[in-house]
């Protein structure tokens, strides 16, 4: 199928290199890992495997290089609060690594750049043998907004679906909607989070491929507090392949 899931953020790996940039101690830094790492999507979304979706995993945290920020500082909105494509703060604002534009620049080409040439690679063979391509942006939020958000509203979702205004049909923003909304979440658009990941080379560009993103509220299938599995994990987990499979998302 010409489609993608795109799990940026499920990974807690930092090599040995950049763990020695981070200024935060052990307990710190296992602490904010926590709270930004998206816990188990690559496993929430892993049976769209199994209707032909081709899943593309960042198996790096967040910590080392952030996939879906704008290479641009200008042009993204959380380089503001130090979480652009390499983060300098955490998520109380406190300093995670002194900034440093060299080592921005090497993270940028060792990893950023070498990763979305291989997105873009993926995306560009589904166009040329499909004609079109659709991109789902899986992630999880926390139940209580951290202080870094800049979504201040305390009421959340079970899921946020984003999306954008190029990339987004509005006929697969209200089939998504309406398949979550009919496994019983409670669904709303681009709150606490908005917009949706289009790779590099086609953001903008060609409206060939689609993207919507669905966020998932952790306190449905962890607990936050520990990151343990809930016992309903799996019911979770095979409601959101439902919901996706029946807006059509896969091409069923």
């Amino acid at each position: 199928m010409p489609v993608v899931a795109h799990v940026p953020h499920s990974s807690m790996r930092i090599p040995d290199q950049v763990r020695a940039e981070i200024v935060l101690s052990d307990p710190e830094l296992a602490d904010e890992l926590l709270r930004l790492t998206d816990w188990y999507t690559d496993e929430l979304f892993a049976g769209l495997g199994d209707h032909g979706v081709t899943r593309f995993v960042n198996r790096l945290s967040r910590f080392v290089f952030d996939p879906e920020r704008f290479l641009e500082d200008a042009a993204e909105p959380m380089a503001r609060r130090g979480q652009g494509v390499v983060y300098t703060r955490g998520t109380r604002g406190q300093e995670l690594r002194v900034p440093d534009e060299a080592l921005r620049a090497q993270r940028i080409e060792e990893s950023y750049r070498p990763y979305h040439a291989a997105l873009d690679e993926l995306v560009a063979g589904m166009l040329a043998d499909f004609g079109e391509c659709t991109v789902i942006d899986c992630h999880s939020f926390p139940s209580v907004r951290l202080p870094s958000e800049i979504d201040h509203s305390p009421d959340r979702p079970d899921i946020c679906i984003g999306t954008d205004k190029m990339h987004t049909p509005p006929a697969l923003d209200e089939a998504v909607v309406a398949a979550f909304s009919a496994e019983g979440f409670r669904v709303r658009r681009n709150s606490p989070f908005a917009g949706t990941f289009v790779p590099s080379g086609f953001y903008g560009r060609d409206a060939r491929v689609r993207s919507v993103m669905v966020e998932v509220r952790r306190g449905l299938y962890l607990d936050e507090a520990t990151a343990e599995r809930r016992p309903d994990f799996d019911i979770v987990s095979a409601a959101i392949e439902r919901a996706i499979v029946t807006a059509g998302v896969p091409g069923e």
